[in-house]
Order: structure tokens, then sequence, then C-alpha cells
């Protein structure tokens, strides 16, 4: 006749993966470094004797097995302690372990409790890797974006070494990048997810060309100049984007923290920015005006009368005139502090 399982004890690495579990048939359950314990750990910093998990209370005939808010964690003699989520528990010191997966920490080692019967996380869906041949279409597209922008910059009759780095070095640039990446996914995942990385990089990339030549044409057919000020701000958002997808392959259990983390510098790197800009140039933006012209005839908006144009450059005067006074009054205070 089999026993009844109680519990599992799981001794989890240092990303939350189950190393080993040790089922758990009687109460109590001790644990230490010593072969005479229920739970022997290869910890240097665990003592022989360590800690002991037992019920709160004993089993009755209406609950014949314990339950996650029943179970205690009592801390043996010895230097470490316990911790459990942010709480430290000293020698001697008896915790009731709080309901659900358990996790707490013995020396150096992650350990987590499942009582039988316990709910469980919902099943998590399983990331897919889009379709090799889709990566490469879109790394293709990628590719061929640059180089027709590179063609279009480029001076007339230039010379074959010129197109080197679009040609040659922008895919074995892609290939790097996603090889460092699958080697961080390696190394914390042990999986080498190289085309997992190269279909992030791919899609991330090619959405900040688009955003970087959408929104400046979309200004000037507009003539919202807003469009084309941010446009610089929306590329850094995409890339903060395309970094976190990276680092959500490499650490899928840190998504919230990398969220966190990624976002607030973003927050943080736009804020300084826009002071430096106002400190020193008087405005939020670098950018005066709209940076692309395109034909007219594409325009969306009803061109400017030369009347309106006329007035509204004319009540520019006045601030003009005013920073004008201010430059020559700096320059001046600054021959004066030469002078003396």
């Amino acid at each position: 006749m089999s026993v009844p399982l109680l519990a599992l004890v799981e001794v989890l690495d240092r990303e939350g993966r189950v190393l080993r579990g040790v089922p758990v048939a009687a109460w109590p359950v001790t644990i230490g470094r010593a072969i005479d314990n229920d739970i022997v750990l290869d910890d240097p910093h665990v003592a022989a004797h360590h800690a002991r998990l037992e019920p709160a209370a004993p089993a009755t005939p209406t609950t014949p097995t314990a339950t996650a808010a029943t179970i205690e964690l009592q801390v043996l003699p010895g230097l470490n302690g316990a911790q459990v989520g942010r709480r430290r528990l000293p020698a001697g010191a008896c915790l009731t372990l709080p309901a659900g997966e358990q996790g707490f920490v013995l020396g150096a080692t992650k350990l987590r409790l499942r009582l039988a019967g316990e709910a469980l996380a919902p099943e998590r869906p399983l990331a897919r890797a889009a379709p090799r041949a889709v990566t490469l279409l879109l790394a293709a597209l990628l590719w061929g974006w640059m180089l027709a922008g590179f063609a279009i910059q480029i001076d007339p009759g230039s010379r074959f070494t010129d197109w080197l780095v679009p040609v040659v070095v922008v895919p074995f640039a892609l290939a790097g990048w996603c090889v460092l990446w699958a080697l961080a996914s390696k190394l914390f995942q042990h999986r080498f997810e190289f085309w997992a990385h190269l279909a992030v990089a791919a899609r991330g990339l090619l959405v900040m060309e688009l955003v970087a030549f959408a929104l400046p044409w979309a200004a000037a057919l507009t003539s919202i100049a807003l469009l084309s000020r941010v446009a610089s701000g929306a590329v850094a958002a995409c890339a903060v984007a395309l970094l976190l997808a990276h680092a959500r392959l490499v650490a899928p259990l840190y998504r919230r923290a990398l969220r966190i983390v990624g976002w607030s510098g973003f927050g943080v790197g736009v804020a300084v920015l826009l002071a430096l800009n106002q400190q020193h140039q008087d405005r939020w933006f670098s950018e005066l005006y709209v940076s692309t012209l395109p034909p007219p005839a594409l325009l969306w908006v009803k061109p400017v009368t030369r009347e309106a144009f006329v007035r509204d450059a004319a009540a520019l005067r006045a601030p003009l005139d005013a920073a004008v006074r201010d430059a020559e009054r700096d320059a001046q205070a600054g021959r004066d502090d030469e002078g003396d």
C-alpha cells in the first residue's frame, strides 16, 4: 500500500527552477547538512541541523492533512538563520508559513514547500518562436530598407568600398548582436535562442526605421511640428522596448522588474534631456522646425497666406530682440570679468 504524499520540498536554483524535489510522507521534516536529516543540503552556510518543518496543529479526523496556513518553519540553532520573503528569522525563531507555494531561504539555498491539494497557478502559454522563414524575411526587409536609405544619401559616382558598411557590416553586426543575446540565454535559460533573438531584433529595428521615417513625414504633411520633434524620443522608446524584449527571453521570471527598470530609466532620461534643452536653448525640444520637406503637392493642410505669414513673423521680433539684448549683456559681462 502506497503512503499518501503530504507535501513536496523543492530545492531551487537562483532563477527559480527546480533542481530536485523531496517528497514528504510524514511530519516533521528536518533540513540541514547532516546526513540524518530528511533533506540534506550541500551548502556550507547551512548548519548540520538547520530547520524543521511541521504542522502547527496536529492532524485530526476532519483535517487529516496539513494546509498551507498550518505549517511552521522552526529555525534550529546556527549562525545564518532563515529568510521568508523579506523577513529574517534568527536561530530559535518560528514562523507559520503563509498560504500558497512558499519559498524560503536557508543559508544560500532557496527552497519551496508545496502541499498536497493546494491550488496551483494557471498554466502559462508557451512562447512560440516565429517561423524561421518569417524571421529571415523580416531581416531581409530590414537590410533592404537600410540599403535603400544609403543609396538615397550617398553621392553619385561613389566608390564600391563605400557600400561595405551597409552590405557587409550591417548583417554581420545584426548576427553578432543576436549571438551575444543567445549566449546570455544559454547562460541563464540553458537554451541557445539565436532565432528567437533574431526575430526580436529584426522586428524591433524595422519598427524603429519606420517610426524614424514616418513621424517627420507626417509632421511635414500635416504641419504638426510636434510629430517631428518627438521622433527621436519615439525611436528611443522603440529601442527600450527592443532591449526589454531581448531581456525577457533571457530572464522571463523577471519581466515586471525589467519593465520597471527599463521604462523608469527611459522616463528619467527624457526628463533630463528636456530640462537640459530648456536650460541651454530656452525650449523643450532641440529641433525648431520640421525636419522633412516633402513636395508641396503632398501637403494635407491648406497653405498659409502671405499676409498671415508676415503677421506671425512680425510677432517674433520682440522675443528675438530680447534674446539679442540678453546675449549682448552676457557677452559684456564676460568681457568685464576678463578685464578684471
